[in-house]
Parts: structure tokens; C-alpha cells; sequence
């Protein structure tokens, strides 16, 4: 098959998304048609992709709204599509890629072959006034009529989704591949708490300092942070080490080397780190959001606040063999309900369901 993916925010999660779909399924022909404007894409994402992948830049997309700009993305990526020949899907991912792709899938008539991954739908955005949250539910609203099938990487996001009005949503559990490392034997007294993600709104680091700072007495409680951004300067209690953006294998040693993954999310679509935490067997606390909740069952807490969030994690630390527990029932939690293999062969299901 001639699968063309379309993505304006060609970093982060999405990137990771793309990269490991196209990776587990590398038997199909890809062109993925990128945006250019976003500083954190890999210098080496080429490398990240199968042999039989070509790229297209999209030099107008933007994740801002700006009608004039929207207008020339849209153009653009009009006339890209319209010069591939022998298409068989349309993959949109994100929300700026959603609602211009399906105007132009429309236009071109492939709407019977597009489908549209929002990654985090726009509307749950905490970062914006609730003005423009409206604005967001309306354009998805408006995006819905040019058709294509909406494919939700959580149960939680599809019932987002689904309560605006929206219709023709299923949904495909975000996957990866297993971390393969140990998570270290703890001997210790000390209890490491980490999290991993970009230091943004959406990511609400002020609320993990806070939690951090419940801890300031008790000096064998430790917390990270792997990852950088505008909101590093809300990390200032003194037991929190930021380690910045850092290369894999010293991602994968933090994570082995922690005993609690916590996460104060505002919200999500299916977070891979959450993901890649539980693969080695550590428990969650997470605060109450969605894609969050869909990760949480008998391997750890879903909090409301603070002083939930407090509670959840002295319950932990008081008790080493229910961090043991509940990590162990993460990595079986993850292995039967998050793999790759099952995210990809989902997917081709629905390529192939939509192809014929």
C-alpha cells in the first residue's frame, strides 16, 4: 500500500508515533509530508524511518492559527497531494494536519481514504482561554463534515471526542516497543521519583514542584526530571534534579534507576513515556487527565490534586513491596494492552479496511 502520512508537528510524541507505526508495519510505501517549523525535529529523523519512506517538506504549516498561512498551508498540501499518484490512505495526525487534511482530502475526493489521529484533540488544551477552546471544538466540529474516519489513540480521548457531537470515531491504544533494560534492585532507603517530557503548560511542572516540595524534609526522597523547555524555572525545589533533554541510553538508566513514575499532565492522548515507565515495571501515580486514566488499573494512582497525589506517593514509599506489586503488574498491564505489535496490526486492519 501507498500510505501518505500528513503532519505538521513533526516532533515529540507524534514524531515517536510515526516513527515506530512506520517502523513495525515497514513492508508498506510511505511518504510523509512534514512540517518544518518546529525546532525540537530531529536533525537525523530520516534515519528514524524505513528505507522506502519519502519526504515531502509542508514549508506553510504552522501550529498557530493565522488564516493567511492556513490558507497557504492548505495550497500547499492541496497541491502535493494531488500530485501522488496511486494513494491508497491518507493519515492525518495531529490537529492543524486533521483539519486542513480533510478539507483537501475532500476537495480531492479520498475522504473514503483518510484517516485522522488527533495525538491529544485540540479541545482538551488547559493553555488556552476557554474562548478559544469553543473556537477548537467548532473547527473539529466544521472538519468532521469533510469526512474521513477519526482514529483516537485512547478510550478516554474517543469519549472526549464523542461528547462535542463527534461521530465516526473508534479508537487504537498507543503502542511501543518494551524499554530493554532492567529496572535496577532498589537496597536503598532512597526513593527516586521521576517524570519525562517537555517542560510546558501541558505538561504542568508547577504542580510537580509542588509535590516535590511536600518532600523537602525527608531527605531520601529524590525526584527528576528528563527534559527542557519554557517552564524549566518552575522547578526550584531544591530535590528535584533537571536533567535536561539527554541521549537515549541515559534516559533508559534514569528510568531503570527510578522507583515511581509520576505525572501532572493537564492533558494527553496516550503518553508514550507513561508507557515506556510501566515497560520496566514502574508504578504510576498520574494526575486525572485524559489519556492518563486509561493507564492506570491495579499498578498504581489516578489523583485529583496535590494532596491526593502526596497521599498516593507515601502510600508507596511506606511500603517497598507495593512499589514492587504495582510495578509488576505495569509491565504485564503494558504488555498486554500497549504493545506495538498489536498498535500496528490495528492499524493495517483499518488501512486495509478502508483500502478495499
Amino acid at each position: 500500500m501507498k500510505i501518505v502520512h500528513v503532519v505538521e508537528c513533526f516532533a515529540g510524541g507524534v514524531f515517536s508515533f510515526l516513527s515506530n507505526l512506520t517502523n513495525e508495519l515497514d513492508k508498506e510505501e510511505y511518504i510523509v509530508i512534514y512540517g518544518i517549523n518546529r525546532d525540537n525535529t530531529p536533525s537525523d529523523f530520516r534515519e528514524k524511518f524505513p528505507p522506502n519512506t519519502k519526504f515531502i517538506p509542508w514549508k506553510n504549516a504552522s501550529r498557530s492559527l493565522n488564516p493567511l498561512k492556513d490558507i497557504k498551508a492548505l495550497w500547499e498540501l492541496y497541491i502535493i497531494l494531488k500530485r501522488i499518484d496511486g494513494i491508497d490512505i491518507i493519515h492525518l495526525h495531529s490537529s492543524k494536519a486533521g483539519f486542513l487534511g480533510r478539507i483537501v482530502s475532500f476537495l480531492l475526493g479520498k475522504s473514503k481514504k483518510t484517516i485522522y489521529t488527533p495525538h491529544a484533540i485540540s479541545f482538551l488544551r488547559l493553555d488556552v482561554s476557554p474562548k478559544k477552546r469553543k473556537i477548537f471544538i467548532a473547527m473539529e466540529k466544521f472538519a468532521s463534515f469533510f469526512g474521513g474516519k477519526i482514529v483516537a489513540c485512547s478510550q478516554s480521548e474517543k469519549e472526549a471526542i464523542e461528547e462535542q457531537g463527534i461521530k465516526n470515531v473508534t479508537f487504537i491504544n498507543n503502542g511501543i516497543k518494551p524499554l530493554q533494560i532492567e529496572k535496577k534492585v532498589n537496597t536503598s532507603d532512597k526513593i527516586t521519583i521521576i517524570s519525562v517530557g517537555r517542560l510546558s503548560i501541558q505538561k504542568n511542572p508547577k504542580l510537580f514542584n509542588d509535590i516535590a516540595l511536600a518532600f523537602i524534609d525527608n531527605p531520601n526522597i529524590q525526584f527528576i526530571w528528563c527534559g527542557d523547555g519554557e517552564l524549566k524555572s518552575e522547578l526550584t525545589s531544591p530535590n528535584i534534579k533537571c536533567a535536561g533533554w539527554v541521549e537515549r541510553k541515559e534516559l533508559e538508566n534514569h528510568l531503570a534507576n527510578a522507583d515511581i513514575y509520576l505525572s501532572t499532565s493537564l492533558w494527553e492522548g496516550l503518553p508514550l513515556s507513561v508507557l515506556e515507565a510501566m515497560s520496566i515495571g514502574l508504578p504510576v501515580v498520574l494526575s486525572n487527565c485524559v489519556g492518563n486514566r486509561d493507564l492506570v488499573r491495579d499498578n498504581g494512582f489516578l489523583y485529583k490534586d496535590k494532596k491526593e497525589a502526596t497521599n498516593n506517593i507515601n502510600e508507596l514509599i511506606e511500603n517497598k513491596e507495593l512499589i514492587n506489586k504495582k510495578g509488576y503488574n505495569s509491565k504485564t498491564l503494558m504488555d498486554n494492552n500497549f504493545y506495538i505489535k498489536n498498535m500496528a496490526i490495528s492499524y493495517l486492519n483499518v488501512y486495509k479496511g478502508m483500502k478495499s
